[in-house]
Parts: structure tokens; C-alpha cells; sequence
């Protein structure tokens, strides 16, 4: 039966429509045939597109000459209560209409009845070319030209260049999309009814979200396996001697014992060459200066637009997707209407079409003619890349992100800015440095390494006036992007003013963040850049991994499903074995493989392997009872791990006799701890009931035992806070109930949010009651978590951007008086007052 209901497949030559794609965005209007055919009685052009918001675009920029139709997505797909796919004659695809699609199509047939023609216009990529595949198949009855129009970019010159130069449905795109819809449904398809079976109902299985999971665990195990190993290093600070006026003081850092890397492993290593060189007498050595290019970005791809925003703003890549999205479909402009802002927003190619670039060069001759290079800069995209789309890039440069401002909404208007400023920077020349780099000989055999460099030309760096960067936490952290040297000449002497020996310890590598992950997603070659955003957020809602402070943390459902996953299927589950499942995907594009050869290749060897999990070869954690060294607190007798609904728990061994159960935590040597009893006499801070021991999704908490009359919770055990956010001894009201506030813990650390949650929403930063040092500001400092720690900054930002370069101290200044001073560096008395009228003031903000 599958057979006789599997969809037909088109086996016509492509006409690949490319060049549309590379069509100007200045190009000319459709021929005139074309004009004039639209404007007889004969009927309307009909166009097809994915979204409303797209269709809006087209209708306004067409006019009422054209007929523009949204599919509203996938308008076809496998049927959802079987596998549609038939093993046995050449994998067959079983496609039928979606049930809340029958509407729209009928829609589309009548409106496609009477059109003139009928354009094709769904997104240019593989799940777009299926789209068209699917709605051209349902019209095929009707006997009308069907004609495929590529949009890469919905301006008025973008869409008229398209309509000029029509192709045809892509078939080897088409392949391609249905290769990858039946490898993920083969998968998921078939291991999720295992998941249910042997761990728990509900879980489900991807072909690349159980690989990204698979990463998140494997960095965890990293980092619990990983040793801190201590060193040290010896900075000193010098000042040339001989000079008639005093020159300024400069740092440097030790390169050099005796002509090797010094190797200070503990303290004793670090004093005894601290000693060694009070002792010494030290003069420059070599003296090196030369130019350093500092070079733009190339415009931007998928996967780094999603890295950035990640990065600068905290933007998931979901979000990040769907506002470029928006930016690409059109943007509701006052006075003008639906206006697409960007080009297609899915590529990871860096080529940018040659209109686009001069365009961006006329701009820049009228602001920064001295920062244009003699040649169009030319960016090398990576080995084994789709070129079919360019860069992401703005569609009209003039179209400043100043001139959007309080006209499109924040969050799109941070988007637009960085896709407008990459591209702008990315035609611009490089920065220039002159980097100086100075060997201080010490009499001993010790040398110092000290570096600067000071900013000759701008380049690009001049597009952005003040050059910052924004942190991983989303805060604006100051670039120090000039460090200069005294002038120094060869065999000058030296005198040591101090010498600061610091302790460190070797890190682990980080957790994966949103940023991190695609990286290495990208790099490994897992999934594509379009796929990116759907993979972090199904990994998250599956329950697999979860979001904390920033960073992926594998739960233990996630860890125990991978382990299961890896034991089972090794291929599946191997980085290698996807990566190359995408390339083979790649080449059914290309029209290097056929598609029952692809499919064919993985299913014979998984379906072995599915065989065998299925006998017995995948553990049933439902019936596992893994013994650990932890004793029962009732009885004495070993417990044993187990697996419930809501994760692994310990239960005693001698049930039935005993039904002690208790929550653990690991810690990194893996030893299970019993959790720690609540204490006596822990009460509800707004109702003064007793507390109960809770656990959710996100590990165990207190929860007040009159819930749901009072829902506060308190996260147990209790996580300390770091000690530079000083905690009020009391705590304000509500500012919008003046209800009793509590302390709360989110991902940018501790903050004040009202009793009386979720009635009522209201928060606030935490309090310190040190005044911000700006005349005339009335704010206060809040502690704040950046990119490389705690840090200050004034509570009405961004309207008082006050930054505290240090940790504020509850010490009087002497001179002026001041509440406080401001600790600069690790020393405890290198403390200076922040007032700007104090005569021991130093520049803080």
C-alpha cells in the first residue's frame, strides 16, 4: 500500500535559477511582455510564498497586479501516526497534505484556476524548494505553468530581478531535503518507542540533537576528570633611569630563566625566584617595533550572526533567527509599509554580490574617504560551503541603523546594527598598530617580555567612534586597545619598583554557551546553519540539557539517555558518522549521490544495531539498580541508584523491608552524597510555615508545605554568593505592590523580586547603598556580572553609563570624606576614592 501511496518524483532537468540569485539589486524591471500580460483582463499573476509577513512585503512593493498567496510553511509531510517511509521498495516517500493545511491549498487551486501565471516563491533553500515541490504537485492537475522564483532579498530592485529571470523546481535540492527528512524520521521514528521502553514514556531521539547532547556530556566528563594544577608568574614594574624628567612607570611579565619558560609550579618556586631578582640589576635588551594589522570581519554567516548576538546580547539562537527572520520577510516602516531590511538571512557563504560593495563603498566616500581600499576586499569562504545565497548583508546601506532608531523595536533595531556594521567594517580598510615589544635583561639571567602598541591609522575602527565590545553577559566592557611603552633604547638601565608574584590555577575547559556550541556544532560539521536554532532549543525542551548562569549543563536524564545512546549505537551517535552524513547530503545536492543510495547506506547497518537494542543489547533503566558506597540513614544497609520519572535517586537495597529513598548530588569525583536533611526550624520567610524538601526539573529547592496558598521557594542546598555582592541586613519594599521582597537567584546572579510572585512581578537589583560618584546622577552602584566577573555600574543606566573599575569599600575617604573608596587592584590598601573632587581621585567611569 505505501508504494501505491507514495508521491510521484520528477525526474525533469532543473533549470537552477541562479541567475536570479545574482541578479542585481539595482536590476531592471520584468520585460514588457511580462508588464503588459499582467494587466489584461486574462487574470492576476499568482505568487506563492512561506509567510504572511513575506506576502505583505511582495504586495505592497507589486501592486494590485499581482495576486501573493502565503502557504503558511510545509504544506505536505509524513503522516504522523506511521512511519511513511517503505523499507522495502527504495525507501519510498509516503507524503500526504497536512490536515490544517487542506484550507490554504484550496485557497491556492482556486486562485491558481484563473491566474495568469503562477510563481513559485518559497524560501531558497532545501525545505523551500520542497515547499514549491509539494504545492506544484497539488496543481499539477490544472495544467498551468509553474515557473520558480528565488528571493534573496524583498527591496523593489531584489523582487523585479527574480520575476525577470524565472526557473524551475531544483529536483537534486528536492532529494536532498527528502534524503534528510527520512534519515530523522528513520531515527526518531524508531528510537523514541525504544526510549520509552527502557527509560521513560515521552523521550524522543534526533539524528543530530542526541549528537549536540552527546557534546554537552562529553565536556562534562572532561571536567570532571580534569586535575587543577597550580603555577605561578612574576610581573614587575620598572622605570628607565637617567632621564631628566621622570618617565612614566610600565609593566612587564617573566619570559625568561636562564634562557627557558620559567616553571614556578608552587610557592616556594615563585619566592625563591621573587628573591632572586630584588637582587638583580636589569637594562633594556632588544627593542622590536612594527606595523600590526588588525582586519575587519568578514560579513556575516548564519552561524556567526548567531554566535555574536549570543555573545553581545544574550540572544538565543532561536531569537536571533527569528529576528533576522523578520528583517529579511519585511518591517512595518512608518510612512513606507513592510520593507525587507536584510538579505536572506540562512548562508554560510561570505561572498558579497559586487552591486552590494560599491554601493557600501559610495557611502563611505562621504563619510570616511581616507578608510576605503584601492580593491574590493575579497573574503574566502570555507572548504565545502554552499555559495548559493551571499553573506548576510543590509539591503540598502544608506539605510543607516541611526535612521531606524524608535522606529523599529529594540531587540531588531541590536540585529540590524550588527548585521549593517559587520558589512560596512568588512569593506573598510584594517587598523593599523604600531606594536612595541622590549626584552628587560635582568644581571642573573632573568628576562621580562613588556608589550604596547598605539593606534596609528583607524581603518575600519573608525566606523564605530568609541571602540567597545559587548560581554557575554550583555554589558558594555571598555576595549583597551592601546597600551604604550616609555621610549626605550638598547642597554638603557632599569630600576625594579616592585615585583608582584600572583598565584593561578590551571582551568578546565569551559561549558558549552549558546555561542560555544554552535562553534563547535560548525566546525564538526553537525547539522547546518539553518538547523542550528532548532537544535539548542529541542535539546532544552527534550529535557537533555538545561541553561545555567549562560552555560549548557547536562541533566541526568540527558547523561543517562547518552550513555544508552553510545553503548547502543556508536555510529549514530559518532561526531564523524553525522558530519559525513551531511556531506553525503551535500553531494545528493550536487547530484553526486541518488537519494535511495544514501538513505540505503545508513539504514543497513542501524537497523543491525536497532535490531540488537532491541534483544537486549540497550539496558532497561527502568529494572536498573546500580549499587553505590552510600548507607541507608534508617537502616544501615547499602542503597542502590535507581531510576524514577523525574530522574536517578538512591532507594536502600532492603526493600521491601526498608522504603528509605533520598535525592543525591555528584561531585566531580563522581561519589554520591546523600542529600542533606532540611534544618529544624526552617520556616517560609513570608508566611513563617514550615519549609519541605522539593525537587524539579532543575535539581532540589524548599517549597513552602502551604503550596498552592503560598508558592515561595528557596533554592536548597543553600548556594553562597560571591563575596563582593554585599546582602543588605534588610530588605526594601515592592516598588509596585510595597509587598515584602526576597532574595532571588536568576542567571545574572542575585536580585530582590516581590513575596507576593507570580500575583505580582515586580523586581529590583540588589541594593548596596553606595552612591553613584557622578554629580548630579541620584543613582546607585549595583553589582553586576560581566564577561570576566563581578563588576559595578550605576543603577539608571544607560542614561549614567558610570562603570567601577574596582571593588567598592565601605572606607571613608581622608582626604574628602567621601562613603566610600575603590580597591584597584589585589593589594588590600591600593584604595583610591572615586569622587571626581577629590584630590586622591582616579578615573573610575
Amino acid at each position: 500500500m505505501a508504494t501505491k501511496k507514495a508521491e510521484k518524483e520528477k525526474t525533469k532537468p532543473a533549470v537552477r535559477g541562479e541567475r536570479a540569485a545574482k541578479a542585481s539589486p539595482k536590476a531592471k524591471r520584468p520585460a514588457a511582455k511580462e508588464t503588459s500580460a499582467t494587466s489584461g483582463g486574462a487574470g492576476k499573476t499568482l505568487i506563492i510564498v512561506e509567510s504572511p509577513t513575506k506576502a505583505r512585503t511582495l504586495s505592497r512593493v507589486l501592486g494590485s497586479r499581482y495576486q501573493v498567496k502565503a502557504s503558511v510553511g510545509h504544506v505536505k509531510d509524513l503522516p504522523p501516526s506511521r512511519l511513511g517511509i517503505d523499507l522495502e521498495h527504495d525507501f519510498a516517500l509516503e507524503f500526504e497534505v497536512n490536515p490544517d493545511k487542506k484550507k490554504i491549498l484550496s485557497e491556492i487551486r482556486s486562485q491558481a484556476k484563473s491566474a495568469r501565471e503562477i510563481y513559485l516563491a518559497s524560501d531558497p533553500d532545501r525545505e523551500g524548494e520542497a515547499i514549491a515541490y509539494h504545492i506544484a504537485s497539488e496543481l499539477e492537475s490544472l495544467h498551468r505553468p509553474l515557473k520558480r522564483v528565488l528571493f534573496h532579498e524583498l527591496t523593489e530592485g531584489g523582487i523585479q530581478a527574480a520575476l525577470s529571470e524565472p526557473g524551475e523546481i531544483d529536483p537534486r535540492k528536492v532529494e536532498a531535503q527528502k534524503a534528510r527528512r527520512a534519515l530523522d524520521r528513520i531515527v526518531g521514528y524508531t528510537l523514541s518507542p525504544l526510549l520509552w521502553e527502557r527509560v521513560r514514556r515521552g523521550l524522543s531521539a534526533g539524528r543530530v540533537q542526541s549528537v549536540a547532547v552527546r557534546l554537552v556530556c562529553d565536556r562534562e566528563d572532561e571536567i570532571h576528570r580534569f586535575v587543577r594544577e597550580e603555577y605561578w608568574t612574576i610581573e614587575g614594574e620598572f622605570q628607565p633611569e637617567g632621564k631628566t624628567r621622570v618617565p612614566p612607570s610600565f609593566t612587564a611579565r617573566l619570559d625568561r630563566v636562564n634562557g627557558e619558560k620559567p616553571v614556578l609550579s608552587g610557592s616556594e618556586a615563585a619566592e625563591e625566584a621573587t628573591g632572586r631578582i630584588r637582587n638583580e640589576t636589569f637594562r633594556v635588551g632588544e627593542v622590536v617595533q612594527a606595523d600590526k594589522r588588525r582586519n575587519p570581519s568578514p560579513p556575516l554567516t548564519t552561524s556567526r550572526l548567531q554566535q555574536d548576538a549570543a555573545n553581545r546580547y544574550r540572544f538565543s539562537a532561536k531569537k536571533t533567527m527569528t529576528m533576522a527572520q523578520r528583517l529579511y520577510e519585511g518591517v512595518d516602516l512608518p510612512g513606507i509599509g513592510p520593507v525587507g531590511l536584510i538579505t536572506y538571512m540562512r548562508t554560510d557563504s561570505v561572498r558579497v554580490a559586487p552591486e552590494a560593495a560599491e554601493s557600501a563603498r559610495a557611502w563611505l566616500r562621504k563619510r570616511f574617504p581616507d578608510q576605503i581600499p584601492a580593491k574590493v576586499p575579497a573574503y574566502k569562504n570555507r572548504k565545502g560551503i554552499q555559495d548559493a545565497h551571499e553573506a548576510i548583508r543590509p539591503t540598502d546601506v544608506s539605510r543607516t541603523p541611526e535612521s531606524l532608531a524608535g522606529k523599529i523595536e529594540p531587540d531588531l533595531l541590536k540585529v540590524y546594527e550588527h548585521i549593517w556594521q559587520t558589512f560596512v567594517e568588512s569593506q573598510m580598510t584594517p587598523a593599523l598598530y604600531l606594536q612595541t615589544t622590549a626584552l628587560l635583561e635582568g644581571s642573573r639571567g632573568d628576562v621580562f617580555r613588556a608589550s604596547g602598541r598605539v593606534l596609528k591609522d583607524p581603518g575600519f575602527l573608525a566606523l564605530r567612534g568609541a571602540v567597545t565590545k559587548r560581554t557575554e553577559s550583555g554589558s558594555d566592557d571598555v576595549e583597551n586597545d592601546e597600551k604604550t611603552l616609555p621610549p626605550l633604547s638598547e642597554g638603557e638601565p632599569l630600576r625594579l619598583l616592585e615585583l608582584v608574584p600572583t598565584q593561578h590555577f590551571t582551568e578546565p575547559p569551559p561549558r558549552y554557551s549558546e555561542a560555544s556550541l554552535i562553534r563547535e556544532l560548525e566546525e564538526k560539521g553537525i547539522g547546518r546553519p539553518s538547523t542550528y536554532a532548532t537544535i539548542l532549543s529541542t535539546i532544552q525542551e527534550r529535557d537533555y540539557v538545561e541553561k545555567r548562569e549562560g552555560r549548557f549543563h547536562p541533566t541526568d536524564l540527558g547523561q543517562s539517555v547518552n550513555r544508552l545512546l553510545v553503548a547502543s549505537f556508536p555510529d549514530l551517535m559518532s561526531v564523524r558518522f553525522t558530519a559525513k552524513m551531511e556531506e553525503e547530503l551535500d553531494q545528493v545536492e550536487e547530484g553526486e549521490r541518488g537519494y535511495r543510495d544514501v538513505v540505503g547506506d545508513f539504514y543497513s547497518p542501524f537497523s543491525k544495531d536497532l535490531d540488537r537494542a532491541k534483544k537486549g543489547g540497550m539496558v532497561n533503566l527502568k529494572t536498573l539498580e546500580e549499587p553505590t558506597d552510600v548507607s541507608c540513614p534508617v537502616c544501615g544497609s547499602p542503597m542502590v541508584r535507581k531510576w524514577g520519572r523525574n530522574g536517578s535517586y538512591l532507594a536502600c537495597s532492603a526493600y521491601p523491608k526498608c522504603r528509605t529513598t533520598r535525592n543525591f548530588t555528584e561531585d566531580e569525583h563522581g561519589i554520591r552524597i546523600v542529600e542533606e536533611e532540611i534544618p529544624e526550624g526552617e520556616e517560609c520567610p513570608v508566611c513563617s510555615s514550615p519549609m519541605t524538601l522539593k525537587k524539579g526539573r532543575f535539581g532540589t529547592f524548599l517549597a513552602c508545605s502551604r503550596y498552592p496558598e503560598c508558592k515561595t521557594t528557596k533554592p536548597w542546598p543553600p548556594k553562597s554568593e560571591p563575596a563582593s555582592v554585599p546582602v543588605p541586613e534588610t530588605l526594601p519594599d515592592c516598588p509596585v505592590c510595597s509587598s515584602p521582597m526576597t532574595l532571588k537567584k536568576g542567571r545574572f546572579g542575585t536580585f530582590l523580586a516581590c513575596s507576593r510572585y507570580p500575583a505580582c512581578k515586580g523586581t529590583r537589583p540588589l541594593p548596596t547603598g553606595l552612591p553613584c560618584p557622578v554629580k548630579g546622577c541620584g543613582g546607585e552602584l549595583i553589582p553586576r556580572r560581566g564577561k570576566r566577573g563581578m563588576f559595578y555600574g550605576c543603577s539608571r543606566y544607560p542614561e549614567c553609563t558610570y562603570l567601577l573599575k574596582g571593588e567598592p569599600v565601605k572606607d571613608p575617604c581622608p582626604v574628602c570624606g567621601f562613603p566610600y573608596r575603590v580597591r584597584r587592584s589585589k593589594k588590600e590598601d591600593d584604595l583610591v576614592c572615586p569622587s571626581e573632587s577629590c584630590g586622591d581621585a582616579s578615573s573610575q567611569g
